[in-house]
């Protein structure tokens, strides 16, 4: 990726976790961004996403605050620099497997609420699906631990990196 734009190939990736986002119900935007983080290798400035992007400031800030909260982007900073800075956070998926794990509890548990109610404690679909969250739950948390274990062998992971200043100020030309 170089300071004046995207080559080809960046831009189809960046556009197909655009789409593929949005088929997860992630605005295309927010995917984009991802997709950009992703190929970084240093914190970039809202303002360099939105130039990088073709966007607006605007969309990519409403879009930075829904990815930061999903675990996915990290804010940064550059020591001497004003601006805002973001990076991808590796840890974010971890967070989006905690998260589906939190997502079959809330289900199971609705299910399970609904069992209790007598008109309703003889359904065998509510039952399938008190088992169907219960089994799910347990395979989502072998998978978290796997991942975690995986992801810690790897040398050099770390969830997010903030290059050194002077690295920073080698990419701008300034000293």
């Amino acid at each position: 990726m170089g300071r004046t734009g995207l080559s080809a190939e960046e831009e189809r990736f960046i556009e197909s976790m655009g789409l593929f986002f949005e088929r997860q119900g992630v605005p295309r935007i927010g995917g984009r961004i991802l997709g950009l983080l992703l190929l970084a290798d240093e914190p970039l400035a809202l303002g360099e996403i939105a130039r990088l992007l073709r966007v607006s400031p605007a969309s990519v800030s409403t879009n930075i605050r829904q990815l930061q909260t999903s675990g996915t982007v990290d804010p940064a900073s550059i020591p001497g620099d004003r601006r805002h800075y973001y990076v991808f956070n590796s840890a974010g998926w971890d967070h989006r497997l905690e998260v589906a794990i939190s997502a079959m509890d809330a289900l199971g548990q609705m299910c399970q609420d609904a069992l209790a109610v007598p008109r309703l404690s003889k359904r065998d679909k509510l039952r399938e699906a008190v088992e169907f969250c219960a089994f799910y739950r347990e395979e989502l948390a072998g998978a978290v631990e796997r991942w975690r274990a995986r992801f810690a062998r790897r040398p050099g992971t770390q969830a997010t990196k903030t290059p050194s200043p002077s690295a920073r100020q080698r990419r701008s030309g300034t000293r």
